[in-house]
């Protein structure tokens, strides 16, 4: 689906908390991947999904967290978790399939946890 393709990670994760989540849960990376899936066979219908905005707040959310903590571990004179170059981005598609090939136990866990293991991989400090 093209319209998918062109869309980066930056573009998609620009809202807020999750709309489908309690106050303070976050979203596991299988859920994600899954609810995605879901999304990718509805082509340009997605777009009009409420699901759509709700993947979209909870990307957003995780690159919030994300952003933090490699702050945080940056002031600490500690390895950053990645280290992504000004203007790279990657595209939501790659970052779908590349949540969907992590290892089980990693699908339980929070999504910002498997964004954090996904840019580490591709773009290491």
């Amino acid at each position: 689906m093209s319209f998918v393709r062109t869309l980066t990670l930056s573009a998609t994760l620009a809202a807020a908390v999750s709309l489908a989540a309690p106050a303070g849960a976050a979203m596991t990376v299988g859920t994600f991947v899954q609810r995605a899936n879901v999304l990718r066979q509805q082509g340009f219908a997605a777009l009009l999904s409420p699901d759509f905005q709700v993947l979209k707040e909870e990307a957003r959310q995780a690159k919030v967290q994300l952003k933090a903590e490699n702050a945080r571990r940056v002031a600490a004179r500690k390895p950053g978790l990645a280290c992504v170059p000004d203007g790279e981005t990657i595209g939501i598609e790659e970052m779908v399939d590349s949540l969907a090939a992590l290892p089980a136990a990693d699908q339980r866990r929070p999504l910002r946890d498997g964004y954090a293991k996904v840019l580490g991989r591709k773009f290491p400090c």
